[in-house]
């Protein structure tokens, strides 16, 4: 018997493979970019005999010989630092930094160095640390 009866059409399902591919493919993209995106701005520093390494979470500020300011390699003024600095103090103590590293250029006028100092101070951190070079030895190379 032949049956005459009309049988709908399955529905067409798209072919996501494709789309997957370039999902893939930009998550790739994003995530290596964001690794070079990462590195900070180099920055001479003054040396001292004791130097140490910090570890665990900072943030950074840098004063540059001109004058300028970063804080987490992001320009800012004396004003919008403050502002940072309040902001950061009353976060929650486990995403507070562990310590506040201030590095400064060897030419940076030290006016704009106590400057910052005072701040930090006056935001409420006492976990402030100065970042330095080694001093090199007599053959010019840098303890380590």
């Amino acid at each position: 018997m032949i049956d005459f009866k009309r049988h709908a059409p399955r529905p067409a399902a798209p072919d996501i493979t494709p789309l997957l591919d370039v999902v893939f493919i930009l998550l790739i993209f994003f995530v290596v970019s964001a690794v070079f995106t990462a590195k900070g701005v180099d920055i001479e520093l003054p040396q001292a005999e004791t130097a140490r390494a910090v570890t665990g979470k900072s943030m950074e500020i840098e004063l540059k010989e001109d004058g300028s300011i970063l804080c987490d390699a992001a320009p800012v003024t004396l004003h919008d630092l403050t502002h940072l600095l309040r902001n950061t103090i009353d976060r929650p103590l486990p995403l507070q930094p562990d310590h506040i590293l201030l590095k400064s250029a060897p030419g940076a006028r030290v006016e704009r160095f106590v400057r910052i100092v005072d701040l930090v101070r006056k935001a409420g951190f006492n976990n402030l640390i100065i970042a330095t070079n080694t001093r090199p030895n007599q053959d010019g190379e840098a303890d380590r």
